[in-house]
């Protein structure tokens, strides 16, 4: 049995003005946040840190664009095991004003999920990460491609 899957996601968060001229307070863990398998609040990007896409600031941004495909191999169906290839590309950005969706963080890999009862569905991921991160670049001086990373998933991406 073969399976494809995909998603796109995007968002935009706005400060909302009140009396006076006030500003709402947007807390941090409302912004996005992209990056691996993005727990605990992130948005996965499979092939690149836990939560380092994006601004280079730890506060996330306000601004969200991804996508996945994933083709999946059922192996077994009792056990529920799979193997899969994927596809996954996204970024955030600070604000509206500098949204490129042309600038966004791709990567593919592979991985398996196996079902196990009491626990749910467990797997693991190996990722290429084909761009560098602000991150990579302002903390790392790094412009090469991410590389490999390796993730355990809990459950069920999309």
């Amino acid at each position: 049995k073969f399976t494809i899957s995909q998603i796109f996601k995007m968002g935009m968060l706005e400060e909302i003005e009140g009396k006076d001229e006030e500003r709402s307070i947007m807390p941090p863990s409302a912004r996005f946040i992209m990056g691996g398998t993005g727990i605990p609040y992130g948005e996965m990007l499979r092939g690149y840190t836990e939560n380092r896409v994006g601004p280079s600031s730890t506060r996330g941004g306000d601004v969200m664009l991804k996508y996945s495909l994933e083709f999946r191999l059922s192996l077994s169906e009792n056990p529920t095991i799979y193997a899969l290839s994927f596809f996954d590309m996204g970024n955030v950005w600070s604000g509206f004003d500098v949204l490129d969706p042309f600038d966004l963080k791709r990567s593919a890999g592979v991985g398996v999920r196996v079902f196990i009862p009491m626990l749910g569905m467990l797997g693991y991921d190996i990722g290429y990460g084909f761009d560098a991160t602000d991150y990579d670049i302002n903390m790392n001086g790094n412009s090469e491609p991410h590389g490999w990373e390796y993730h355990l998933i809990f459950g069920m991406p999309f």
